[in-house]
């Protein structure tokens, strides 16, 4: 099949909705150096603009305390004004995710994480108010209204994952929904009591949920709600609301006899197997179809996708994440007003450190700031034009998006070959006829993202996957990661230019044809 397109026909503005924010580990590894040379590269050669991550108030960083002798609270913004300061020096900005509670303000036990970030509805909720208070009395003193209104302020994170019917081991949220939608309302109203422009949202839920039930409780209890957010993952279409089967299979864990090491690694494993095989139930494109609910449901306000991935644990470090990723974003487009892909590093510690270079981390880069190929994919999208072509072309697993680059007067073609793990997929040839405008003599470029090019994964595997990676390591691993300029072949005929190449499984291609 021939994708045959007039460079002259109708474009819309690309709304560069992927770059308005990026997930981060929790707020206390943003103290870190190497974290910080990251995050400005990330800003820098990516676009993101924002930031998001858990635990602003965590006990790590050291917000709030109770004196045991007077049963008085005593503040501390000096870990967050050092975050927040660094973000403004490089250009980007918070994205504020009002968790988890000081462990002063704990109800229970129940935390989440390596760091073990409290996630019990608070034991004083007059306390956490005045808390809040204080934090935003804060930052306009600090930062002046003007720069803290064009932030913004979600309450909390995944509260569906936890309580009646969650997770009852690891959920972000020990309570109900409606506990939830308390602490959001006093929460909310305390932000606008600040400031009637600063900007609040939530629920910040897993797939997709709540949406309809969050907007309706605001609207009827008259709290404020300026976006909606919330969470997608490819495999939340078979886990569902409350993870049933990771919940099942975590209270098996849990009755384990821990002592029992053959049982223990065999369960292990059984997950491990677990978690690949649902992909026979993924469809691809499937976050598209769930961003068209959600976009339905959130109405008219905003909707903030805090966190997205492919969650595909290695696969997602190599050709497949940079795949999916390239697929997703232009599907995307005019569904979503951010979309704010989950993580821009493994510098992670929910499990704890983690140590080998490739291992499945949910970051584009690595511990040691060798780019994935996902990061490559995120830079190509970071190189198109402002405005894109409606006519989109699709077959089989390969999809081609047409990008118009008028600062450059060039043609951008973005072709993505791309399948959900465990489907089949071949290479596909792109077969593509431009007309419309006289095109330039140099040669098109293209640039790949596949097993053989930008892809850092496999080098590692060719040295043998070193769990610790010597500095000639890395420097090999940062060359096999480099985006290549390559020249291609066109055949002109008339006033028609002619491509055709090949895109293996799971490649990325942007190819850039010059106008005269």
């Amino acid at each position: 099949m021939i994708y045959a397109l007039n460079v002259n026909s109708a474009t819309e503005r690309v709304e560069r909705y992927w770059e308005m924010c990026v997930g981060s580990c929790h707020a206390a590894t943003a103290l870190r150096e190497d974290y910080r040379r990251q995050l400005t590269r990330c800003a820098r050669e990516l676009g993101f603009r924002y930031v998001r991550f858990h635990g602003i108030f965590d006990d790590d960083m050291s917000v709030m305390k109770k004196s045991p002798y007077l049963g008085t609270y005593k503040l501390s913004f000096s870990n967050i004004d050092n975050i927040f300061d660094f973000l403004l020096e490089i250009g980007m900005k918070p994205f504020v995710e009002l968790s988890f509670l000081p462990s002063c303000l704990k109800s229970g036990e129940q935390t989440i994480f390596h760091y073990k970030g409290v996630t019990t509805p608070p034991n004083d909720p007059e306390a956490w108010v005045w808390l809040i208070k204080s934090f935003l009395s804060h930052l306009i003193e600090r930062y002046g209204r003007s720069e803290v209104r064009r932030w913004y302020f979600e309450v909390w994170n995944e509260p569906n994952l936890g309580g009646e019917g969650g997770l009852k081991n690891g959920g972000f949220w020990s309570g109900t929904m409606a506990d939830y939608y308390e602490l959001y309302a006093m929460t909310a109203r305390a932000i606008k009591e600040a400031d009637e422009a600063f900007r609040v949202g939530g629920p910040a839920t897993s797939n997709n949920a709540y949406i309809c039930e969050m907007r309706e409780y605001c609207e009827k209890n008259d709290v404020p709600l300026d976006f909606i957010s919330t969470h997608h993952y490819p495999t939340d279409v078979v886990l569902g609301y409350g993870v049933e089967n990771s919940r099942n299979f975590f209270k098996e864990f849990s009755e384990l006899d821990k002592t029992d090491k053959a049982a223990v690694n065999a369960l292990a494993n059984e997950f491990v197997t677990f978690r690949k095989n649902i992909w026979k139930d993924v469809n691809r494109g499937v976050l598209t179809e769930m961003a068209k609910r959600a976009r339905k449901e959130a109405g008219n306000l905003p909707l903030f996708y805090t966190e997205w991935s492919s969650l595909a644990g290695l696969p997602s470090d190599g050709s497949f994440g940079a795949s999916f990723i390239a697929k997703t974003i232009p599907d995307n487009m005019g569904l979503a007003d951010a979309y704010s892909y989950w993580t821009f590093s493994d510098i992670l510690e929910e499990d704890g450190f983690p140590s080998a270079a490739f291992h499945g981390g949910y970051g584009l880069l690595t511990l040691q700031n060798v780019a994935k190929a996902p990061y490559r994919a995120f830079q190509l999208l970071h190189r198109l034009g402002e405005e894109r072509y409606q006519k989109k072309f699709a077959w089989e697993t390969l999809d081609i998006y047409a990008f118009r680059d008028r600062s450059n007067n060039t043609v951008q073609l973005l072709c993505v070959n791309h399948q959900s793990l465990l489907h089949d997929v071949s290479v596909r040839t792109a077969e593509i006829e431009l007309e419309g405008e006289k095109f330039a003599g140099c040669p098109p470029e293209i640039v790949r993202i596949d097993d053989e090019h930008a892809n850092a994964i496999k080098e590692w595997e060719r040295i043998g996957c070193p769990e610790y990676v010597t500095q000639a390591q890395v420097s090999a691993l940062q060359s096999a990661s480099e985006l290549k300029n390559e020249f291609l072949v066109a055949e002109r005929e008339g006033e028609k230019l002619k491509l055709h190449f090949d895109v293996p499984p799971m490649g990325v291609a942007l190819v850039t044809v010059y106008l005269k």
